[in-house]
């Protein structure tokens, strides 16, 4: 029985990851073709992908999917990381 949900999560892994990709893709294009600037339709498709990923991750936590060392890891590194990488964009 384990394995039957080992596989459905593993399929449904995969159909989440496809549909965020054609999100991605399909929304840049769309805006693009109707006039918006890339920078500005970039922040608009990951602006929503953030807001997803973050209900996602308030509920990995919520059920106790988390690893909270290195989610503290994680968080400081993605956040030294961004900043450096904005810093570089900007200049």
């Amino acid at each position: 029985m384990s394995l039957i949900y080992v596989m459905v999560g593993l399929l449904l892994g995969f159909v989440d990851s496809t549909h965020g990709m054609g999100f991605g893709v399909t929304s840049s294009t769309a805006l693009i073709t109707f006039g918006i600037t890339p920078a500005i339709a970039s922040a608009s498709v990951h602006g929503a992908e953030a807001v997803v990923d973050l209900f996602s991750a308030a509920i990995h936590r919520k059920l106790g999917n988390v690893d909270n060392e290195i989610w503290l890891r994680m968080v400081v590194l993605g956040v030294i990381s961004a900043v450096l990488g904005a810093s570089v964009l900007r200049r």
